[in-house]
């Protein structure tokens, strides 16, 4: 059968899942382009804070809100499918933890979609809550070492024929120079364009998209075995935990939007370790509990493996899912490409539902 050949610009958590699920049905033949890829730097480099995906936490918490039906169907089918690679595939660096949402205050006073959709739910009662706390929903979640899975997704990809360019694009229409179509099962046909380029997008030739900005986010990994559960507080006091399921757990967080400071904010590490500390107990050995909290604070402190600064790639008007027609500017050859970038901070959690999506547009396409 003749193949489609399929070229997805950025090797992110979207781009590697997109292009997964289009190389597993057996229609495409993919190639991805991109300027940063996993495991592409010698050993104990950390990546370039230009890309966000191996930065994440990364961990299942529902991001959409009560009435973004779209988004709720993207992350539940994540939900669903990352329960089942928990099971069947350990080398995905995917498991299944418990995990706890603390809400200082719920949004519009009703209980998050989730609640009636996930495994395991319970809402806590008052006695549990900690102080400052409305509403606690505890329930069965995931949780996503990011390095292992990053490599899991591009080994994937490779091992059943997927093709990786390491380049930097300075126009979408550049992706056409690594056209597969001259393969023997591909029959000549004009390649299909796939844009998860994420915060290059501000730049890309043919998209520069003015409604990209960065969402800087920094945290802390530290060394903490005892911490098993991973812990959400919601509102003023934003703070999370999770564990990497190797000892490590990831701290966080911050928001800043439009800022590309990569330097570790000190002020903010300080934040972070009171916060958490407070969250999780288990971050720190039995024995210490009973320190005051400045030597929790600093016996936490010297736990810390390193500090690490990302930037979300958030659209102001949410993810951009759309086939877009374009003409190269060269040769007048038509050629359609499909847009789905702008995940903010819940790419890994709603990955393997854009990702199915991508594949129908692509289809339709073809």
């Amino acid at each position: 059968m003749s193949k489609q050949p399929v070229i997805v610009v950025g090797a992110g958590v979207i781009g590697l899942s997109v292009a997964n699920q289009l190389q597993a049905s057996g229609k495409f033949a993919v190639t991805i382009v991109a300027e940063h890829v996993p495991d592409s730097l010698p050993p104990g480099t950390h990546e370039s804070a230009g890309w966000a995906s191996p930065w994440a936490g990364a961990h299942w918490r529902a991001w959409s809100s009560n009435w973004d039906h779209v988004l709720q169907d993207m992350e539940l089918q994540t939900y669903h499918l990352m329960n089942e690679i928990a099971d069947h595939t350990p080398e995905a660096g995917i498991q299944k933890a418990q995990g706890l949402d603390y809400f200082e205050t719920l949004p519009d006073g009703e209980q998050p979609w989730y609640a009636t959709k996930v495994n395991n739910v319970r809402v806590l009662p008052a006695e549990e809550l900690p102080s400052g706390i409305s509403y606690g929903l505890e329930y069965s979640t995931i949780l996503i070492n990011v390095p292992q899975y990053l490599s899991y997704l591009k080994n994937r990809f490779t091992g059943t024929g997927g093709v990786i360019e390491q380049r930097a694009l300075s126009h979408v229409e550049e992706a056409l120079l690594f056209d597969a179509s001259s393969r023997s099962d591909c029959n000549g046909k004009t390649p299909i364009v796939v844009n998860c380029a994420a915060l290059g997008n501000r730049v890309l030739g043919g998209v520069c998209d003015a409604s990209m900005q960065p969402v800087r986010g920094q945290t802390l990994v530290v060394n903490a075995p005892n911490a098993k559960r991973t812990l959400t507080r919601i509102g003023s006091r934003f703070c999370y935990v999770i564990p990497r399921g190797d000892g490590t757990v990831v701290l966080g967080g911050s928001a800043e939007v439009s800022s590309w400071d990569e330097a570790e904010d000190r002020q903010t590490t300080q934040q972070i370790l009171l916060r958490a500390q407070e969250l999780e107990p288990a971050l720190l050995p039995a024995s210490m509990l009973a320190l005051d909290e400045s030597e929790r604070v600093r016996a936490l402190k010297a736990n810390i493996a390193y500090v690490g600064v990302g930037f979300r790639p958030m659209r102001k008007n949410g993810v951009r899912l759309e086939t877009q027609a374009y003409v190269h500017s060269a040769s007048g050859r038509p050629f359609t490409v499909v847009h789905c970038y702008g995940h903010a901070g819940y790419g890994y959690q709603s990955s393997l539902g854009f990702a199915r999506r991508v594949l129908q547009m692509v289809e339709a396409s073809a």
